[in-house]
C-alpha cells in the first residue's frame, strides 16, 4: 500500500489545492489595476464561462457548477432565464460529446478537479465523488491506486472549513449542508438598471 505521506507528491498537492483555492484572489489582482470591484456583470460572465469550460470536459451540470463556484440552484436559474447561455451550455457538452472528452467508465483529470475543489468546501468524499460523477467503486479504486490521489484528498481535507465545537449536533442532523445548498458571498459593484428606451438617463 502507498504512503500517502510522500514528501513530493504531499507538497505538489499542496500547490494543486492552494492554486485552485485562489482563483478569486487572482481575478481581484488582475482587476486591480483597473480600479473598484468587480461589476455583476463581470462576475457572472466569468461564472458562466467556467461553466462552459466544465462543459466542454464532459462534466454534467452538478460538477460543472462546483468547478465555476456558483451553487447549483443559480446555475438551473441561468439556464432556464438565459436562452443563450443555454444554447451555449449544450453545444459545450455536443463538444465534449464529439470529443471524448469523458468516455464511458474513464475517470478524467477534470473530474479529480471537481473533487478535490468539493472536498476542500467541506463536502466528504462520497459527496465529492457523487458530484464529479464517479462512483464509489471508482473512487476507492483510485484511493488505493494512486498515491497522488491519496495526497490531494489529504491535501484539500486540510484546508477545508473547521467545525466549531460549540456548534456539534447529533449525528442525525448535518451541520455543513451540500455545497449547492450554502450561501456564499462576494463583494461586486452592482450593475446600474438598464434606461428604458426613448428616456434620457436624468429622468
Amino acid at each position: 500500500m502507498y504512503e500517502p505521506r510522500d514528501t513530493d507528491s504531499g507538497r505538489r498537492a499542496a500547490h494543486v489545492v492552494a492554486w485552485l483555492s485562489a482563483r478569486d484572489e487572482v481575478e481581484n489582482a488582475l482587476r486591480e489595476p483597473l480600479g473598484g470591484l468587480p461589476s455583476q456583470h463581470d462576475e457572472t460572465a466569468s461564472r458562466m464561462a467556467a461553466v462552459l469550460q466544465a462543459t466542454a470536459l464532459g462534466l454534467g451540470p452538478d460538477a460543472a457548477a462546483t468547478w465555476a463556484g456558483v451553487p447549483d440552484r443559480v446555475l438551473h436559474n441561468w439556464l432556464e432565464k438565459d436562452a443563450v447561455f443555454a444554447a451555449a451550455v449544450t453545444s459545450a457538452g455536443e463538444l465534449a460529446a464529439t470529443h471524448g472528452a469523458h468516455l464511458p467508465g474513464k475517470v478524467t483529470a477534470a473530474q479529480l478537479r471537481v473533487v478535490v475543489i468539493a472536498i476542500s468546501r467541506g463536502e466528504t468524499w462520497p459527496v465529492a465523488a457523487r458530484l464529479a460523477g464517479l462512483s464509489t467503486h471508482q473512487y476507492r479504486k483510485l484511493w488505493g491506486a494512486s498515491p497522488a490521489m491519496v495526497a490531494l484528498v489529504n491535501a484539500a481535507r486540510s484546508v477545508r472549513p473547521r467545525k466549531l465545537k460549540h456548534l456539534a449536533v447529533p449525528a442525525r442532523r448535518r451541520l455543513w449542508p451540500a455545497y449547492s445548498d450554502r450561501k456564499s458571498y462576494r463583494l461586486v459593484r452592482r450593475d446600474d438598471p438598464p434606461v428604458a428606451p426613448g428616456t434620457s438617463e436624468a429622468d
